[in-house]
């Protein structure tokens, strides 16, 4: 019985026995960035509404509908013929001019519906995102809170910590010179100790702590 169980915690490769425990065999570069060890402990926060905006759900689908069938409609058919219109050689450098601000506010109205539907989003999922400079916004009670994040000292050194998106899964892709460019595919909303933000970090539940 103890040889059996000698050979279970054993990984054979090709009939030869190369290592114990789990492994990872793959190639190239892997990236993983675990969460430290904490011992059961917990880095705590105190979420204080700032601003109660009056965007809820409801209101955020009305505004990103009326963009959508209001605005964009309306440009990309002037658009199109415009660009029909280039192509038959029947446009002129002052129509010319007006195409550019058709497509300048087309750019716009995308961008401001990519961020209305975003908003939307955390005001259906009723989740906490960080902001910045300790800032975060909810959408409890389908409705968009503008909150800072009041965090507690870190419970493993006592140093301040920070409220944040970490970068937590990355590619490195080497560059012509030699560099390496890091590119985040990943990120998750953490308290970070200032101290030893390697270390030291807890990954916050967005769904957690509601007003």
């Amino acid at each position: 019985m103890g040889k059996n169980q000698k050979n279970n915690n054993q990984n054979n490769f090709r009939g030869k026995v190369n290592f114990h425990g789990p492994a990872q065999i793959a190639a190239g570069d892997i990236n993983n960035h675990y969460v430290p060890n904490t011992n059961n402990q917990e880095a705590n926060y105190t979420p204080e509404p700032v601003w109660r905006s009056p965007f809820t759900l409801a209101i955020l689908t009305w505004i990103s509908f009326v963009i959508t069938v209001g605005g964009l409609i309306p440009i990309v058919v002037k658009m199109v013929k415009n660009s029909l219109d280039i192509f038959n050689g029947e446009l002129k450098p002052v129509v010319g001019f007006e195409f550019s601000i058709y497509l300048m506010a087309f750019v716009i109205l995308i961008i401001l519906l990519v961020i209305l539907l975003s908003l939307r989003r955390i005001a259906k999922t009723e989740t906490r995102h960080p902001l910045f400079f300790n800032f975060a916004i909810n959408g409890y009670d389908n409705r968009l809170t503008l909150e800072k994040i009041h965090s507690h000292k870190c419970p493993k050194c006592g140093g301040e910590m920070k409220y944040y998106n970490k970068p937590v899964e990355w590619i490195n892709r080497p560059n012509n010179d030699g560099s390496i460019k890091r590119k985040v595919t990943k990120k998750v909303p953490a308290l970070e100790c200032k101290r030893n933000p390697n270390e030291h970090w807890y990954k916050v539940d967005p769904a957690e702590d509601m007003l």
